[in-house]
């Protein structure tokens, strides 16, 4: 195998900035190793039926530690086989008994792979691991050796560390992401040492089969760390196919994995029965699930009992016929909400004087109304600007309840001026309309449109209507320090 160029892969944290010389600095390289036993199978192809894969030449990097000022003191190995004496003077531990409890475990797995371990070196078994682990980031050694003793023992782990680091450079993450990575999953040191062709084969189905750039990678590993431990063929595969069987494309899943990728850590059996409920109970078709799943992901996240319950209010208490029901639960967003949540935005618009029979032909017009916290400033200053300055009753808003959902001060305020300017009554339906087709009811040319809207930005009113700031935190009185 031929050799590659060595690649940079810069270790250095806030951390051990603080802790060392700003002028020390920890660098983390990578280059081509020796191999003294067999190599992983990282060429493993994804899915039996697919050609096998060109490897990127980089592929024979490994990572490897260069510290000027190394975090694991070496001096503290005087005796080669006091691995609890070292452990617990390096990590300061307070109490010996987990020490020595994962030095069994890891003696054990040593001896297991070579009959003839005695006893743990530390120059031998353990100090090369920490030193890498160390320059990731400041604790993980010990981190990585209580979670996964017997990866760490194995005298593999070196090598298939650095090979899972050299293979994620080769898809395109940085190696700074890639040393955030590993300190911050740490299954990834256990699954790279127990599971590597698994974990290879993960990446290759996110990037080659999925088509998903290394940042979107990250994403889905960062919010769903579960994906490092499953099996593609056997569980991801079926999840992904179970999505495409609503009848999405798969441009579509992978779009709506891009939005919420926790998708991927639900099992496809709750899925399918959340999907089944809402064809039965909601009357949504399968098809209408599926768009539910691309735009609304997270309303498919929440349990199925909090799917009827959410049902049931909208059917019992607000009194939603088939129709509406359907629609409120397919376009309305409201299935993600606590019931409680929903309750109190509808007693508010009550409190407003809407009556039942109003809130449900509003819920007609606009299935996402009660996704508005009408109680919040932001929207009653919409509110007010529609009593004080269209002087429009709020009744106004069963013919048109899309009002509340447009920006005040770049959108309703604006146009409002603007029609005011020309002696022209303001219909709040013309809100509806773009910014060409509000420009030519103006009779202006949209440019004409644009310079008076950025003009009225700078004028007083725009500094009246603009969105209220959230408050800030009160500041420190000095006088009681």
């Amino acid at each position: 195998m031929s050799r590659c160029p060595a690649h940079e892969f810069t270790g250095t944290v806030a951390a051990v900035k603080r802790q060392h010389d700003p002028e020390q600095h920890c660098v983390t390289t990578l280059h081509t190793a020796r191999r003294r036993r067999r190599r992983p199978n990282w060429a493993a192809a994804a899915s039996p039926a697919a050609a096998p894969p060109v490897e990127p030449p980089e592929f024979g990097l490994a990572l490897e530690p260069v510290l000027e000022t190394p975090l694991v003191d070496a001096s503290l190995a005087a005796n080669d086989a006091d691995f609890i004496g070292f452990i617990r003077r390096q990590y300061k531990l307070g109490d010996v008994r987990v020490a020595r409890g994962k030095a069994l475990r890891v003696l054990t797995a040593l001896q297991m792979e070579d009959s003839g371990v005695q006893a743990l070196s530390l120059q031998r078994d353990v100090l090369p691991k920490l030193e890498l682990l160390e320059a990731l980031s400041p604790g993980l050694g010990w981190k990585v050796l209580k979670a996964c003793p017997e990866e760490f023992a194995s005298p593999e782990a070196l090598e298939r560390w650095r090979l899972a680091a050299a293979y994620l450079h080769t898809i395109g993450i940085p190696p700074r992401q890639i040393s955030a990575l590993f300190a911050r999953h740490r299954c990834l040191f256990k699954q790279a040492v127990a599971a590597p062709d698994n974990l290879r084969r993960l990446f290759q189905w996110l990037q080659r089969d999925l088509g998903l750039e290394a940042e979107e990678i990250l994403k889905i590993v960062n919010r769903v760390p579960a994906v490092l431990h499953a099996d593609v063929e056997g569980v991801l595969k079926p999840r992904m196919r179970f999505l495409l069987n609503l009848g999405l494309s798969q441009e579509r899943v992978v779009t709506a994995l891009q939005r919420m990728p926790e998708l991927l850590g639900v099992d496809s059996r709750l899925l399918a029965s959340k999907a089944a409920y809402l064809e039965q109970a909601a009357g949504m078709s399968r098809a209408e699930v599926a768009v539910q799943l691309v735009g609304d992901p997270a309303a498919l996240l929440c349990s199925l009992a909090h799917l009827e319950e959410v049902v049931a209010w909208l059917s019992n208490e607000m009194g939603l016929q088939a129709g509406l029901l359907r629609k409120v639960v397919a376009r309305g967003g409201v299935a993600k909400y606590p019931v409680a949540t929903l309750r109190e935005r509808v007693a508010f618009w009550r409190g407003l004087g809407f009556s039942q029979a109003e809130l449900t032909l509003m819920l007609d017009r606009m299935p996402r109304l009660l996704l508005y916290p009408m109680h919040a400033p932001k929207y009653q200053l919409k509110l007010a600007f529609m009593t004080e300055e269209l002087r429009l009753p709020l009744s106004a808003l069963v013919s048109f309840p899309a009002y509340v959902s447009y920006s005040l001060p770049r959108r309703i305020a604006p146009r409002a001026a603007a029609a005011r300017e020309l002696g022209r009554d303001f219909a709040i339906q013309l809100l509806s309309r773009t910014d060409e087709a509000f420009a030519a009811w103006l009779g202006w040319e949209p440019e004409e449109w644009q310079v008076f809207a950025a003009a009225w930005q700078c004028k007083e009113d725009a500094a009246r209507w603009a969105d209220p700031q959230p408050p800030q935190p009160a500041a420190l009185d000095c006088r009681d320090v």
